[in-house]
């Protein structure tokens, strides 16, 4: 997992700030006995050797001191994987020599060629490699979190690891596979600059899995001295994966040969292999180590509830004590930008008050720190104590405030916000202006929680592919962990023919995904009720989008939930994206919408090739016409229909996402 220097450790720093490719769990600390990677490294030097290869030395910063003491003693057991976005771009780096100490980093020599000519940036590869790009990581994979061959069929039986339908597992604990029958090539109208982003990391895989050909390819076939990109599927949740290079007869796989836990997750987990001799490959096969991910233990867990209780207490008496006394804090507030939106500023009423969250908060468990508090935000960034962190906030920071806020983001050490009320004019309802704004403080760093004061609960910001939901903070990480299915329907209440087949498949699929399951709904009644009861009855997590509507008001007490305003509508269909597969029940033209959405979704590679389920197959019946029709016209493409089923049976769906995710 990509993650960004530690900002604090001046001496353990990278030569550029990289940022982090996507919303990831916290790393582990370095075990002898546990799989361990280590932080993004980065291109030290780069020296061109002669036409085809470029000699680069890389570099790896430690996370702290301490981890940096335990790599000492294994440097000869480290190993290199690079990133999968530069080897979908045809460029291949083989390592040479030991990683080798050099001050407080770990360096390793290199040599990177491009794989096949016919990449469209085979003419420039070379300077698109500078010093500061992001190569990859190092890894540890000890002997002792490596499964066995019992181990592995034993995970696959109890569905906590799916891999290829096409697997063959030998006695040493090596699982052999054959890749799908598809490639891939990348779209000739990529620019130079597409291939910066890539290089760079501001453009990674799911840039990549949008300008990529699909091809159907039956056999597979890598000409001589020619590259293949392919795939396979593999739903990884509590494994890495390592891939062996092979020694060349099937093929050599590239130098990215780590496969991580809940980002190795669908149908089209990629494959890069190349054929160096003078003869085709056809029919590729891959084999693969398994390895165990250290545990997220239950005094982890434990930790973090007591920590979320702690916050929750101090958070409910604080706020208490800001709506019983007047503000502290009344001189007035001084604006840096001075904007005024309708006759709006930075400079309402927004009680607030910043304090260090551990000897302060303690004060307020205690009830010794009232009065306290600013009338507003700004007061209370100005008038911060040097080592404050916390930001205990009524509202959520609108956009003028959220300005003001960043301009002082440098003076303050600002780690983690705390609010009660999402809007002033929506109350429950957050923006779509806001939710951009929650992605601002994820991405430098600072923590956003909600106090919610209808179900008297704390909850933190969590991100599960690219889309934040509020989660208790120690059910963060299994929430990211977790296979979500989007369960579509309508509001109104359905016959008891229905409510016995949703329940029947509600039960089978919790059966055939495992541990850790949830189901995603908009949190209303009907259909979302009974997929949300039933969910929870099989100890399933359960989540909502809430919408701000009238006819539809929110059934709290879920596990995981977001809130959108009335005219955020279609905005609010994104956050969707973060399941995993879409079950389609009996619904009226709301339900319509979001299928038409969702389609499009599948078409235009949004989504990947996954099954859609329509439940219910009479109901469905003109739409099922309908999209045959669409398809003989040639306004939409044969293959989605291969993806498509229209049931009654929940059995006959379990045999369908078999058949389409290729997993056993």
């Amino acid at each position: 997992m990509c993650q960004p220097a530690p900002r604090n450790a001046t001496n353990y720093s990278p030569l550029v700030s990289v940022a982090p490719t996507g919303h990831e769990l916290a790393p582990f600390p370095m075990n002898p006995d546990q799989f361990w990677t280590s932080l993004d490294g980065q291109i030290l030097t780069v020296k061109n050797k002669d036409e085809r290869t470029v000699a680069l030395t890389l570099a790896f910063w430690p996370r702290n001191p301490a981890e940096l003491e335990l790599l000492k003693i294994h440097l000869a057991d480290l190993h290199f994987t690079e990133r999968s976005s530069l080897a979908r771009i045809g460029i291949e780096m083989l390592t040479h020599g030991p990683v080798r100490l050099e001050g407080n980093r770990l360096v390793l020599d290199a040599d990177a060629f491009i794989y096949d000519a016919n990449f469209p940036n085979s003419a420039y590869w070379k300077k698109l490699l500078r010093p500061g790009t992001p190569v990859g990581r190092l890894f540890f994979a000890p002997p002792a979190a490596k499964l066995s061959s019992a181990e592995i069929w034993d995970a696959i039986k109890a569905n906590d690891l799916k891999l290829p339908n096409t697997i063959s597992i030998d006695s040493r604990g090596r699982v052999f596979l054959t890749p799908h029958q598809v490639s891939y090539t990348l779209s000739t109208k990529l620019q130079r600059i597409n291939f910066e982003h890539i290089v760079s990391g501001n453009a990674g895989r799911s840039f990549l899995d949008k300008v990529q050909v699909r091809h159907e390819a039956s056999p597979l076939t890598i000409p001589p001295r020619a590259g293949l990109l392919t795939s396979c599927s593999m739903y990884l949740k509590e494994h890495y994966v390592v891939l062996n290079q092979g020694e060349g007869n099937f093929g050599l796989h590239t130098s990215a040969i780590l496969l991580d836990p809940i980002k190795t997750f669908g149908t089209n987990v990629m494959l890069e292999i190349y054929n160096t001799g003078d003869q085709p490959v056809v029919n590729p096969m891959v084999s693969v180590d398994i390895f165990r991910a250290p545990p997220f233990t239950n005094p982890e867990v434990k930790t973090l509830t007591k920590k979320r209780v702690r916050l929750l207490a101090t958070a409910s008496n604080l706020y208490k004590c800001l709506d019983e006394n007047p503000p502290v804090h009344t001189a007035e507030a001084r604006p840096k930008t001075k904007i005024v939106v309708r006759g709006q500023s930075g400079t309402m009423e927004n009680r607030s008050v910043l304090v260090r969250a551990n000897e302060d908060l303690k004060k307020f468990l205690e009830g010794e720190a009232c009065p306290i508090g600013s009338r507003t935000m700004i007061q209370a960034l100005d008038g911060a104590p040097a080592d404050a962190d916390t930001l205990i906030i009524d509202y959520f920071p609108d956009l003028l405030e959220h300005i003001e806020l960043l301009t002082r983001i440098g003076d303050v050490k600002l780690r983690r916000i705390i609010f009660r009320k999402a809007s002033r004019t929506h109350g429950y309802f957050l923006s779509s202006n806001a939710h951009a704004r929650l992605d601002t403080y994820e991405a430098i760093g600072v923590q956003v929680y909600w106090y919610d004061e209808i179900t008297k609960d704390l909850y933190l910001h969590t991100y599960k592919k690219d889309h934040g939901f509020f989660v208790r903070e120690e059910n963060a990480r299994k929430f990211q962990e977790t296979t979500i299915l989007a369960f579509y329907g309508s509001a109104v209440g359905i016959d008891q023919a229905d409510t016995a087949r949703i329940t029947g498949l509600v039960e089978q699929l919790t059966g055939f995904i495992g541990p850790n399951v949830g189901v995603l709904t908009g949190g209303g009644g009907g259909v979302m009720r009974l997929a949300t009861d039933q969910a929870r009855g099989q100890g399933a997590l359960t989540g909502a989008c809430f919408l701000e509507l009238e006819a539809q008001p929110p059934e709290f007490g879920v596990d995981f939930f977001n809130t959108f305003q009335e005219s955020s509508r279609h905005f609010r269909q994104k956050w969707f994206e973060a399941a995993d597969f879409c079950i389609f029940n009996v619904g009226g033209v709301g339900t319509l919408e979001e299928i038409g959405i969702e389609m499009c979704n599948l078409k235009l590679g949004i989504r990947p090739r996954v099954p859609y389920v329509f439940f219910n197959a009479r109901f469905w019946g003109d739409l099922r016409k309908q999209i045959k029709e669409m398809i003989r016209t040639k306004r939409a493409p044969a293959w989605i229909a291969d993806y498509i089923l229209f049931t009654d049976d929940p059995a006959e769906v379990v045999a369908f996402y078999r058949k389409k995710l290729q997993v056993l």
